[in-house]
């Protein structure tokens, strides 16, 4: 942790802070166990503590989405060359089974369900390749992706705003309430988003 402190510690303040962002969330899309979130909070909160005002911190909203939507399209183009639908593993019945309803939802609304991935984890992977199964259009995948990712950077950059007064001192512990807290906020919404699908259905059904 130390050594982690000490490279955000270095790049805050210059520009390449907001590359090193960039690129690990678009590397993030495919390896999942990076820290990504951990990393935009971090400097988040360093840059909210600092005394560059309110532009870095735009900036950083502005990097970690194009950062994320790259990434987004490279597997989202990488999983259709792939052909998943033809993998055996993937031809499952119980896959095929929640292939068949993620991919109706995700279709219906993409947007919404991209946003709600980006706060579950494995959420943002899952839902791209699910994009890339389903035969969505790529206008469409490239338009909920940017409305998701934007969202996503900008409740980090959130945490860190709202809390950068009194953990200035103390930016990893901001950090780890942050990621705590986006998980607690993805499984929250996840049930509601269940939960009114299932009285949709229920409705439709009666």
């Amino acid at each position: 942790m130390d050594a982690a402190e000490q490279v955000v510690l270095q790049l805050v303040g210059t520009p390449w802070a907001f590359l090193a962002v960039g690129l690990v969330l678009a590397v993030g899309s495919i390896v999942v166990f990076l820290p990504s979130q951990a990393m935009v909070v971090a400097i988040g909160t360093l840059l909210v503590g600092g005394q560059g005002g309110i532009v870095p911190v735009a900036l950083l909203v502005v990097a970690a989405t194009i950062g994320m939507v790259l990434g987004d399209l490279g597997l989202f183009h990488l999983a259709r060359s792939a052909d998943l639908g033809a993998r055996s593993w993937f031809a499952r019945p119980k896959v095929r089974k929640a292939r068949e309803s993620i991919d109706e939802r995700y279709r219906a609304a993409p947007g919404r369900i991209a946003v709600l991935g980006r706060f579950i984890p494995m959420g943002r992977l899952t839902t791209n390749l699910v994009a890339a199964d389903s035969g969505l259009d790529v206008r469409r995948f490239l338009l909920s992706c940017l409305l998701a990712d934007a969202v996503w950077a900008a409740y980090c950059v959130g945490i860190a705003a709202a809390t950068g007064a009194w953990s200035r001192d103390q930016p990893f512990l901001v950090t780890v309430l942050a990621v705590v807290a986006s998980i607690l906020l993805g499984l929250g919404i996840s049930a509601v988003e269940k939960a009114v699908r299932r009285r949709s259905e229920a409705a439709a059904a009666a």
